[in-house]
């Protein structure tokens, strides 16, 4: 089962530093950016992928989409961006609690986490392609894709840089 987290701050600011630029800000005027998990694990890793406003369809975007209640078409309203997913320790994690919502927010919220659980298998078979896709160089910049070997390398030693 999918669900949101909120990812802590500093690992954010490591990942960014010593990892790969690409990893998205989490700071926001209106909301904090939130990451949709564990959408793949693999070498002992689990990656979480970020919630965006974005709603465009690319090889390494799932949309998250719901029922216009006028035409009963779908439509997107939001995405999970594969392309900047990053392996995350359990400790830099919480869950995002909706409760500290308004009430418009939180519906939205529930939709999006809704849709992305009952499409867990289509998610889970896009973060495991586009991780491929990441593995090559020429891939990795033509999609704008995170470094994915770099990141876990980085995640491993997050540990040890928190000490020091």
């Amino acid at each position: 089962m999918l669900k949101f987290y909120e990812v802590d701050g500093d690992y954010i600011k490591y990942l960014k530093e010593f990892g790969d630029n690409k990893i998205p800000n989490i700071d926001y005027k209106k909301h904090k950016k939130f990451f949709c998990g564990v959408v793949l694990k693999i070498n002992n890793f689990s990656y979480f992928a970020p919630v965006s406003s974005y709603n465009k369809k690319t090889h390494t975007t799932f949309l998250i989409m719901d029922k216009n209640k006028k035409s009963k078409e779908n439509k997107p309203i939001s995405s999970l961006r594969f392309s900047f997913m990053f392996p995350c320790p359990n400790d830099c994690l919480k869950l995002k609690d909706f409760s500290k919502e308004d009430e418009k927010y939180k519906i939205l919220l529930r939709k999006e986490l809704h849709y992305c659980n009952i499409n867990i298998e289509k998610v889970q078979k896009l973060a495991n392609e586009v991780y491929r896709l990441g593995l090559n160089k020429l891939t990795q910049e033509n999609f704008n894709i995170c470094n994915f070997k770099v990141l876990e390398e980085k995640c491993l030693q997050y540990k040890d840089y928190r000490i020091s």
